[in-house]
């Protein structure tokens, strides 16, 4: 700053004195100075200004991840579900290995027999029993003769209604022949433990409890043992390991159906592996997939994972090619370079502005979040319309407002500061454009992932009480049950009815006949 000759105070007298000895062209020369000065400050304000919105606005998000961060360390309380998620690993790779080792048994007939499992302590006699009886269809013997009942083997199976326990007791009659000493028996009925005591809707309490009511083993135990049974929490991981093998293959036919539609949501979610004998845990991640949300159908998929890396839904999503709803994260990329088609989640992109208005009031994300806002509502009018009907709409309404919405970006992008939150939240919607606005091409495809980020929420609600063991089967049994569960849910079932019949069916069922039991085909028992 060039300051007019004489002293710099602030009297006015001397000051009136040099502007009288002033000509022309330095005082042209001085209120230039003055101008720029003023800009200057000016410029110094707004740069200080958008610093102190960028700091606000980081100060939230660190509040709130702070307070609302999981330790990596392992809590004390969730001690005891290392020890039952071992026990449940072990019961699935017993299961395997047993039925393995039937092919082996007719190749090897010299074999030893295998050591007889130690006596089961009886079910308490106060429990209220219910005979069920099983005779055979005909009881005349081949050579003619009537056979004579000589007696009778009992089987007592657990079963349980929320709240009650009672005891199934299987009984069936022998019958035999006085003449050729033949004797007749009905066949066992087939269960999915066939030794051990529970019924098929025992273990469909068990695994809905722990599973969707986020009820770990250990308090499951409790629960049982205030309703007048004690089983041990090594009793129910076994079931709940046998139960996670037999449920696979229906797993594996609900992913087969969901690759089949040509819309797709995915997503995933960080959940704690245990890592044995360290007492700490390991971030692991739960990818979600579900059929896109405009579909009749209804199914979600879960995979365990050891880690977030793309090649994960790469490997689940193996040769399909559709369209993907997705957010940003870097580990889609890949796929999209082999031909699947990416669009985006204007959810994500209204978020950022939501944020920033909700931290400091912006009236630029104001802005934002009516043009958002109106994209909704014609959503909300689509919603009850079919593909066709729902793309003519998203033409003649939604897409004048995005092209509103892009125009003010642009804009506004040119007059906001560099590294603003502002800015980084303009940027984000910019660079995602052409995937934002995918939907507004393909009636099919939907607005945003919220579907499916739905689905994953109660999984991040329940993570405490269902944490993994260090394997990755014991991550992958529990995605399969999960995935069976809240299908169930989403087509309107009651998912303890749902398992209870699959559980009763699936011993005998053919596998050609599997389908029947996916969640969205199921008619119930």
């Amino acid at each position: 700053m060039v300051f007019p000759p004489g002293p710099r105070h602030h009297s006015t007298m001397p000051f009136t004195a040099d502007f009288a000895n002033l000509n022309a062209d330095q005082l042209r020369d001085m209120v230039r100075n003055q101008v720029a000065l003023i800009e200057g400050k000016d410029r110094e304000i707004i740069w200080r200004q958008a610093k102190i919105d960028k700091l606000t606005f980081e100060l939230a998000q660190l509040k709130r991840a702070h307070f609302g961060r999981r330790s990596e360390q392992l809590p004390n309380e969730q001690t005891a579900l290392f020890d039952e998620a071992i026990d449940t690993d072990l019961a699935a790779v017993e299961l395997e290995v047993e039925a393995q080792a039937e092919h082996l048994v007719a190749k090897l007939p010299e074999a030893s027999a295998p050591k007889a499992n130690p006596k089961r302590a009886p079910l308490p006699a106060h429990l209220p029993r219910t005979d069920i009886r099983h005779e055979p269809e005909a009881t005349v013997c081949a050579c003619g003769c009537q056979m004579k009942r000589i007696g009778e083997d009992v089987a007592e199976k657990l079963d349980y209604t929320p709240g009650v326990f009672t005891v199934e007791r299987h009984i069936r009659g022998k019958w035999a022949c006085v003449q050729c000493q033949t004797l007749t028996q009905a066949a066992v009925p087939a269960h999915v433990i066939d030794k051990g005591i529970p019924t098929a809707r025992l273990l469909a309490q068990v695994l809905v409890a722990k599973f969707q009511d986020h009820l770990p083993l250990y308090r499951q135990e409790g629960i049982f043992a205030r309703a007048g049974v004690a089983i041990a929490r090594s009793t129910l991981a076994q079931w709940v390991g046998q139960c996670g093998v037999v449920l696979q293959p229906l797993v594996d036919a609900l992913r087969t159906e969901l690759l089949a539609h040509d819309v797709l949501h995915a997503d995933e979610t960080p959940v704690a592996m245990l890592k044995p004998g360290l007492g700490k845990t390991h971030r692991a991640y739960l990818w979600s997939y579900s059929i896109g949300a405009h579909d009749k159908t209804r199914a979600v998929v879960y995979q365990f994972a050891d880690s977030r890396a793309g090649e994960h839904a790469e490997e689940f999503l193996g040769a399909w090619r559709g369209t993907l709803v997705c957010d940003d994260y870097a580990g889609y990329k890949h796929l999209l370079s082999q031909g699947v088609t990416e669009a985006g989640c204007m959810a994500h992109a209204r978020r950022k502005f939501f944020e920033l208005h909700a931290a400091n009031k912006s009236t630029l994300a104001a802005e934002a979040l009516d043009y958002f806002g109106q994209l909704y509502g014609v959503e909300r009018e689509a919603a009850a319309l079919d593909a066709a009907a729902r793309g003519q709409l998203r033409k003649e309404r939604a897409r004048p407002i995005a092209q509103a919405l892009h125009d003010w970006l642009v804009c506004n992008r040119l007059k906001v500061t560099e590294g603003s939150a502002i800015a980084r939240a303009m940027d984000y919607s910019l660079k995602r454009w052409a995937a934002l606005v995918r939907y507004l091409d393909d009636g099919r495809v939907p607005i945003d992932n919220n579907w499916i980020e739905n689905q994953i929420r109660p999984i991040a609600l329940g993570r405490k009480n269902w944490l993994f063991a260090g394997s990755q089967r014991a991550g992958e049994r529990a995605a399969a049950v999960m995935s069976l569960v809240h299908s169930a849910r989403l087509n309107g079932l009651d998912p303890m009815r749902y398992l209870t019949d699959v559980l009763q069916r699936l011993p005998t069922q053919r596998m050609s006949g599997l389908g029947e039991l996916l969640p969205h085909r199921w008619r119930g028992g």
